[in-house]
């Protein structure tokens, strides 16, 4: 008569505490999860809203001796003619960003990175916590509020 054995039954490891940076990497990717949905619930909740056209007036200005706020005044006014992007400088239709049409609009790059740190100046006042112009741009809902920025920038200069 043959005896059977039995094999001993697999043990498991115990399980050993998560280290501060695996639990730092398991929330991160928790929250890029979850802001990633939330972004997309914004875009489709506001995909229906309808963008008004934005209309801009006569120059604001009347000295000639302000050429970055001659920028800034046309920059805003090709922002509104030629559509605004809110993800990219140029998108496939055509549309620029704020910090775009003033690149297209600088004559030089001392003029254009004055008109740019006029614009963040601008968007500071009402928001103190922006880090960059491409984010703030991004948060936008339309063409209005970056138009309007470039126009507060103008009076700034």
């Amino acid at each position: 008569m043959t005896a059977i054995r039995t094999a001993a039954a697999p043990t498991q490891a115990a399980a050993r505490p998560l280290t501060l940076d695996e639990r730092l990497a398991l929330t991160g990717l928790a929250m890029d999860q979850r802001l990633g949905g939330a972004g997309l619930t914004f875009d489709v909740n506001t995909a229906g809203i309808p963008v008004p056209d934005v209309e801009i007036g006569p120059s604001i200005l009347v000295a000639d001796d302000q050429p970055t706020a001659r920028l800034l005044e046309r920059a805003a006014r090709r922002l509104a003619t030629a559509r605004w992007s809110r993800h990219a400088a140029v998108d496939s239709t055509g549309a620029i960003c704020p910090l775009y049409a003033i690149h297209l609009e600088a004559s030089s790059d001392r003029e254009e990175g004055e008109a740019r740190t006029l614009l963040l100046q601008a968007i500071r006042v009402e928001d103190r916590n922006v880090v960059s112009i491409p984010h703030w741009n991004s948060r936008q809902s339309g063409p209005a509020v970056p138009i309007r920025m470039l126009q507060a920038a103008a009076r700034l200069a």
